[in-house]
C-alpha cells in the first residue's frame, strides 16, 4: 500500500513543477522508512516516462523528421549529462541534508513565483544553440532534490521568450532522454529480490495514471498563465520540510 502512495506522489510531482525527488524524500521521512528505496523509485520513474511517451507520441515521431530539433535535443542532453555528473560528484553527499532540501524548495518557489507571464513569443523551430546550452544547464540543476526539472526549464524557456505551449512541449521532450540516461546510470541498483511484484505494479500503475493527469494540469496552467501558482505550494513545503 505504501508503494501505491509513492506512485501517486511520483506521478504528481514528476511533471508538476514541485520536485519529485524532494517529495519522495519527504514521504520516506513521513513513513519513517530508512531502507534504500532507490530501485523502487527508478521503477516509478520508468512508469512516468511511459506516461510521457504516450502523451507526446506524435511530437516524438515528428522529431525524427526534423533534424534541427533533434540536434538541439541532443545538445541539451549532452550538457545536462555533463552538468549533472559534475554536481553529483561534488554535492551528492549533501543531498540527504535537511537544510539543503529545504533551501532547494525555497529556491524552486522563488523561481516559479518570478516566472514571467508570456502570451506570444518564439516557437520550437526558433531555438538556437545558446538556448540549448542554457536549458541543458538548467535541467542539470534539477539533480538537487527540491529543484523541479519541469519548473526550472519551463521558467527558463518563458524567460527566453518562448510561447507557453512551446515551453511545455520543449521542456517535456527534453526530459525523455534525461530520464532514460538516469535509468541507465542507476540500472545496477535494480534488484527484483528487494521488491514485491504486487507493490511494483501498484506503484507503477498509480504513477502512470496520475502522471498523465499531471501533464494535463501543467499544460492548462501554462496556457491560462497561472503557472506560478505552484510557487506558493513550494513555499508551504519549504516550511513543512524544516520540521520533518
Amino acid at each position: 500500500m505504501k508503494f501505491f502512495f509513492f506512485g501517486i506522489a511520483q506521478g504528481l510531482t514528476e511533471f508538476l513543477p514541485i520536485s519529485s525527488s524532494g517529495h519522495l524524500y519527504l514521504l520516506k521521512k513521513l513513513f519513517g522508512t530508512n531502507e534504500n528505496l532507490l530501485a523502487q523509485f527508478i521503477m516509478l520513474h520508468m512508469a512516468t516516462l511511459f506516461a510521457l511517451l504516450i502523451f507526446f507520441w506524435q511530437q516524438i515521431i515528428a522529431l525524427f523528421f526534423e533534424k534541427k530539433r533533434l540536434l538541439h535535443l541532443l545538445l541539451v542532453t549532452i550538457i545536462t549529462g555533463i552538468g549533472a555528473l559534475f554536481i553529483k560528484h561534488f554535492f551528492e553527499k549533501f543531498f540527504d541534508h535537511k537544510v539543503l532540501l529545504s533551501s532547494c524548495f525555497l529556491i524552486n518557489a522563488i523561481i516559479l513565483l518570478s516566472t514571467p507571464k508570456v502570451a506570444l513569443g518564439r516557437n520550437i523551430d526558433e531555438m538556437r544553440a545558446k538556448d540549448s546550452f542554457i536549458l541543458g544547464m538548467l535541467q542539470a540543476l534539477a539533480v538537487f532534490p527540491g529543484i523541479s526539472r519541469s519548473g526550472i526549464t519551463i521558467s527558463g524557456l518563458l524567460r527566453r521568450g518562448f510561447k507557453p505551449r512551446e515551453a511545455f512541449q520543449i521542456s517535456f521532450l527534453m526530459a525523455i532522454p534525461a530520464i532514460i540516461g538516469a535509468f541507465i546510470l542507476e540500472f545496477k541498483e535494480l534488484s527484483v529480490t528487494h521488491m514485491a511484484a504486487s507493490s511494483i505494479a501498484a506503484g507503477c500503475v498509480s504513477a502512470f495514471g496520475v502522471g498523465i493527469l499531471s501533464l494535463l494540469i501543467v499544460k492548462k496552467t501554462l496556457v491560462s498563465a497561472h503557472f506560478n501558482v505552484f510557487g506558493y505550494y513550494c513555499l508551504l513545503i519549504f516550511i513543512v520540510s524544516l520540521f520533518l
